[in-house]
């Protein structure tokens, strides 16, 4: 795991870079700022998988490319990091509290008059698969118990996990399912990671919070294959670390409930008076013929 002070900050031309120096290299340097420089602006960073020959071997990595806000972000970015150092300087503490996300090689900013004009987080690649994808992919398994089992055992670890990441003060800026992968090794069995970290917050524990609040609510929003209302329950009472609701547990669920059906209206466009349990059925996408 590295730390914030194994990285080194360097300049080239206008860049502003931080990098480690073990993974690093002119060439991926050269090729990374070429690849920055040409890449159409569009309102969303653009991620890019690209390769480097380290030590006789391929490092698969991505590339992620952010480009120049507008309006007041662009305003915001005068007298701030840029979302790429933050998600690098995220990305470290993150790792320090032990919690899973892609390794940084490098990060780096360009800016004029200090606006930010480009920026980029180049990452190692973790195999693994989102959240929905990864549940999709089991999908069709039978309910037996094994798989039952299996299933409340990964809501309440997966609970934990969230109730442990807001207790260490972090806030996500995108919590929703498919920013979270899920990797899968016969060593270590499955691993969590937290994925696009560049609006990741880190707030002292004296601070009054209420954001987390936010991360539940995006959390909810996705309807996901096999995740019932009954399983999103589960997941309550263990992120709560309660078996029996209190009145203020209870009026948290239908705070939740109420963002949550906002949220599904705005974003998925669905009607959010249905039925609760239908709001959050998954429904298979159509087969195209």
């Amino acid at each position: 795991m590295s730390k914030l002070s194994d990285y080194r900050f360097s300049r080239a031309g206008n860049w502003r870079l931080v990098t480690l120096p073990d993974q690093w290299s002119g060439e991926l340097q050269s090729r990374v700022l070429e690849m920055v420089r040409v890449e159409a602006r569009t309102h969303h960073p653009s991620t890019v998988e690209i390769t480097s020959k380290m030590d006789g071997g391929d490092s698969h990595l991505y590339l992620k490319i952010f480009h120049r806000a507008k309006g007041i972000p662009a305003l915001k970015d005068l007298t701030r990091q840029s979302k790429a150092l933050h998600f690098w300087r995220q990305s470290v503490l993150l790792a320090e509290n032990g919690f899973n996300v892609p390794p940084v090689v490098a990060a780096g900013e360009q800016r004029r008059f200090r606006v930010v004009r480009r920026a980029f987080v180049v990452t190692e690649k973790v195999d693994g698969q989102s959240i929905p994808v990864f549940l999709s992919a089991r999908a069709g398994c039978g309910p037996d118990r094994k798989m039952l089992a299996l299933k409340r055992d990964g809501l309440k670890r997966f609970a934990e996990l969230i109730r442990r990441f807001h207790q260490c003060g972090f806030v996500h800026g995108d919590l929703v399912a498919s920013n979270i992968l899920v990797s899968e090794t016969a060593l270590d069995g499955f691993k969590l990671y937290f994925m696009d970290n560049d609006r990741t917050r880190r707030f002292p524990f004296w601070f009054p919070q209420s954001l987390w609040k936010r991360n539940l609510v995006q959390l909810n929003r996705m309807p996901l294959p096999g995740i019932s209302l009954q399983h999103r329950m589960r997941f309550l009472h263990a992120y709560l670390d309660k078996p029996k609701f209190s009145s203020a547990d209870r009026r948290l669920a239908q705070w939740l409930e109420v963002k949550t059906r906002r949220r599904r209206k705005e974003c998925d466009g669905v009607d959010p008076s249905v039925n609760f349990r239908r709001l959050m059925r998954w429904l298979p996408a159509p087969q195209r013929r």
